[in-house]
């Protein structure tokens, strides 16, 4: 995608190739037409946690920004304008560097206003991240993280994991250990169905087990992708539905039941009710088939 204004010459540079202007008179015409579950992508709501740490929710994939001394360490930028205000905020309002960026996964609403960073000293991605990422155009001094990195920014430890695939095959997760925070990327959404891209190496089944890891972690809150900041039991129950949905859809197969057939029968109770995403994003009957399918696998 190309940013406005352009990103510098030199080794940090990261250029992805797009146009801005269309790309967010796409999304705010996709709010518009889907309501207010797809204002997340037109609004930034900031939340100052404390004098060190804010959230920039919504406005594309929700930010985090952790400042120690004159830097900040910042967890996804954003996309267009509000890429652009996330910048302004953290390097004029702050009046801080960005010396580190976390991308938790290669989706443009969270890694749009990537090149907009063009001295940043180090990108922190999965290496199935930075593959779609240079695929796209983009350059910048990745480094990659196949199990965990861990960093002492400030003195916050900040353990920057792969707990395995779910959203992508590429998803990672920061925990601030002292803090018991953890960011989360599109693991995690905050009300909604979950998002499992197959075309990016998404996978429910695998989803499910990931989750399981993730709960092994000593957390209370989660920055979740999209939406407020979620408790522990809130992720519990995220588990706990595709746990059922895994369980109801082995049954179903063991009847004999076709994918069609599951989708149209299937029927969950005592389960957290999740809103779907606009334009078929996600929905209860995608999760279905979508589990069946990696049932299907080999």
């Amino acid at each position: 995608m190309e940013f406005w204004p352009p990103p510098r010459d030199g080794a940090a540079v990261a250029s992805l190739t797009s146009a801005p202007r269309r790309l967010m008179l796409g999304v705010a015409c996709f709010a518009a037409l889907a309501g207010c579950s797809a204002q997340m992508f037109l609004r930034v709501e900031q939340r100052r946690v404390d004098e060190r740490m804010l959230f920039f929710l919504d406005g594309g994939g929700n930010s985090m920004v952790l400042t120690h001394g004159g830097e900040a360490f910042v967890a996804d930028v954003k996309l267009g304008r509000m890429a652009r205000q996330l910048r302004f905020d953290v390097e004029h309002d702050l009046a801080k560097s960005v010396r580190r960026l976390l991308l938790t996964h290669s989706h443009f609403d969270h890694v749009g206003g990537l090149a907009l960073y063009a001295e940043v000293g180090a990108v922190v991605v999965h290496p199935n991240t930075r593959r779609r990422l240079e695929a796209e155009g983009a350059r910048a001094p990745f480094v990659e993280v196949e199990r965990e990195l861990q960093l002492v920014l400030g003195g916050e430890t900040v353990r920057i994991l792969f707990a395995g695939v779910g959203h992508t095959d590429g998803d990672l997760v920061a925990l601030l250990v002292n803090r018991k925070l953890l960011i989360a990327g599109d693991l995690l959404l905050n009300g909604f169905e979950p998002r499992i891209d197959e075309a990016s190496g998404g996978n429910a089944l695998a989803f499910r087990a990931t989750l399981d890891r993730l709960l092994l972690l000593d957390f209370s809150e989660a920055l979740p992708g999209h939406g407020a900041p979620m408790t522990r039991a809130q992720v519990v129950q995220l588990r706990d539905y595709l746990l059922a949905v895994e369980t109801a859809v082995r049954q179903e197969r063991a009847m004999g039941k076709t994918v069609d057939e599951a989708a149209r029968d299937l029927r969950l109770t005592d389960v957290v009710a999740l809103e779907p995403l606009p334009f078929g994003a996600s929905s209860r009957e995608k999760t279905i088939r979508q589990m069946y399918r990696a049932l299907e696998s080999p």
